[in-house]
């Protein structure tokens, strides 16, 4: 056995799926020390999931990748709904145009690549960070103690033991690491059964759409792939007497089921990438962390593909993980920071599996009365949007949990009901327009959140003398004696131009339209702290230094508080 007791890791991870890949990435950036292994002989190439939610895509901006990824996917802006050859509905079409020129909202659509895709551009930024994947490389166990975690991996040739200060487990869905951790995967299997393909189709339907078809033997659904002018995803469910097997998916079988659920005899299928038979489950942890080790993605949490969540809610815990982990491991902020994962992501998993449940079993169900309900509820453009909101991931929030804080005493009516009304303590911070001083050059809040740091966005409000700034720069100067390097600060006037006698040379955004003081609340002076995957931990209004320090107290370790 090789041992590397002697050489201790900060973080072993165990997959390296986009879950993997991406807590992998952000670890790096922020300087751990981290291995990643997965049990594969090399990069999976079939595609397997497809869509990225807006919200992962503004994630993608913060690690500098979104670019890649929009160059090689591309938007599906809606999805229609049939029976037949009667269009029942559009879903995703109008409310997707209506929020495109919104700037708080950059990536309005579902963007489409392959998971192959999205893993290729994941491990060329791991390497430009310096990691690197170690393929067949296959988890047996592990034991624990109050210190580090010893990790019993094997090769073709050799086993070794991996000494970490941390273990996590994105192994997947029979995740070896859940399973000698102990935790239980409560949860059951519906009773359909799906086959899928990706295949070349002789049809010249729009490219930006998603086409369903309901049918009394079950639906059948066609999806775009990018960059492509013939490459589709055709998946079908397979209705059939209780315990038998459905059919190998082939091309004939997909040809067959195409004529009999659409009416469609003149489209042809060929040319098959990818086919599998598969069934739906849908099961999570009770827990996502046993002392040192912890879990993320689908080794925590496997539901419907309906409505594309699944990966989309596994890179987001691994984000969601990292930051926190990172300041631990530096010494910066208190163990009990990681509390706040499971705290904050089980939760979101929950109703992710519930929401996703309850579609599934509307979209298969061939009740007539639900039948009925569903053909009429999916026409209402309130419903519509809501669907459409909901898988964006825009609306996830941590308002009930305990790294969510606001503070605000009242004040003029107006300012009090304009801050009470705009983005709270654990909501995801919207994006904005302003510019940098002194260039005037052209900027946006997700770009200044790049990186790995706090930002604390301190709004001088629209209508405030220039000498009540005092207070502002006080409390800069405050956190930057406590956490510089951890926090930094913007200063951000409603004007086009730094005011006369401010005595700052810190980092100031230019808001000279007012835009972000309105989108913010901050018609009067306001503060927002941003966590490093752009969510809301604190906000004050009126500004408060007592207020904010009790904050940082909490997420920090602070010698001088």
């Amino acid at each position: 056995m090789n041992a590397s007791l002697d050489r201790v890791l900060d973080v072993l991870i165990v997959g390296a799926g986009p879950t993997g890949l991406t807590l992998a990435c952000e670890l790096l950036r922020r300087g751990v020390r981290c291995r990643i292994m997965d049990n594969a002989d090399a990069p999976a190439t079939t595609s397997r999931a497809l869509g990225i939610q807006p919200r992962t895509m503004e994630l993608f901006e913060n690690m500098g990748i979104v670019d890649e990824i929009i160059a090689r996917g591309g938007p599906v802006l809606g999805s229609q709904l049939y029976d037949g050859n009667h269009l029942l509905a559009t879903i995703g079409g109008a409310d997707v145009q209506r929020i495109a020129n919104r700037p708080d909202i950059p990536y309005p659509s579902v963007w489409v690549l392959p998971q192959s895709d999205i893993e290729a551009v994941l491990s060329a930024l791991l390497q430009r960070l310096g990691g690197v994947v170690e393929h067949s490389r296959e988890f047996v166990a592990f034991r624990q103690d109050d210190h580090n975690v010893v990790a019993t991996v094997q090769s073709a040739t050799s086993v070794e033991e991996v000494c970490a200060r941390w273990l996590i487990g994105c192994d997947g869905a029979h995740s070896r690491v859940r399973k000698n951790l102990g935790v239980l995967f409560a949860g059951s299997a519906y009773d359909e059964q799906f086959v899928l393909a990706d295949v070349e189709l002789t049809w010249n339907r729009d490219r930006d759409k998603t086409q369903l078809w309901f049918h009394r033997d079950g639906l059948i659904a066609i999806l775009p792939f990018p960059n492509t002018n013939h490459l589709w995803r055709i998946f079908a469910e397979i209705t059939l007497p209780q315990g038998a097997q459905a059919p190998q998916a082939s091309i004939e079988l997909f040809q067959q089921l195409l004529r009999e659920r659409t009416g469609d005899t003149t489209t042809r299928i060929s040319n098959s990438v990818w086919m599998s038979n598969f069934k739906v489950n849908r099961r999570m942890v009770d827990r996502y962390r046993v002392g040192r080790v912890f879990l993320a993605g689908d080794a925590a949490h496997i539901h419907s593909p309906f409505g594309g969540q699944g990966m989309n809610t596994g890179i987001q815990d691994a984000f969601n993980l990292a930051w926190k982990l990172a300041l631990v491991i530096a010494g910066t902020s208190p163990i009990t920071l990681l509390d706040t994962y499971q705290e904050e992501r089980l939760p979101v998993a929950k109703t992710v599996m519930d929401s996703t449940d309850t579609n599934t079993k509307i979209f298969l169900s061939k009740n007539p009365v639900i039948k009925f309900l569903r053909e009429r509820v999916l026409s209402l453009a309130r419903v519509q949007a809501y669907l459409v909101r909901r898988a964006s991931q825009l609306d996830v929030n941590y308002r009930s949990a305990s790294l969510a804080r606001n503070h605000q005493a009242l004040q003029q009516v107006n300012d009090w009901l304009a801050f009470r009304t705009a983005p709270r303590a654990g909501d995801r911070a919207p994006q904005g327009n302003c510019e940098w001083h002194p260039s005037r050059t052209k900027t946006s809040l997700f770009q200044v959140f790049q990186g790995t740091e706090w930002r604390l966005l301190l709004f001088g409000g629209t209508m405030q003398p220039t000498e009540r700034n005092a207070n502002l720069l006080q409390i800069a100067r405050r956190v930057e004696s406590l956490l510089g390097g951890t926090i930094q600060t913007h200063l951000i006037v409603a004007a086009s131009d730094k005011p006369a006698n401010l005595d700052w040379d810190g980092p100031m955004l230019l808001d000279a339209h007012g835009e972000l003081h309105k989108l913010y609340g901050a018609g009067t002076h306001a503060l927002y702290l941003i966590r490093p995957d752009g969510y809301i931990g604190f906000r004050s209004q009126p500004v408060k230094e007592k207020e904010l320090v009790g904050y940082l107290s909490q997420v920090f370790t602070l010698s001088k508080a």
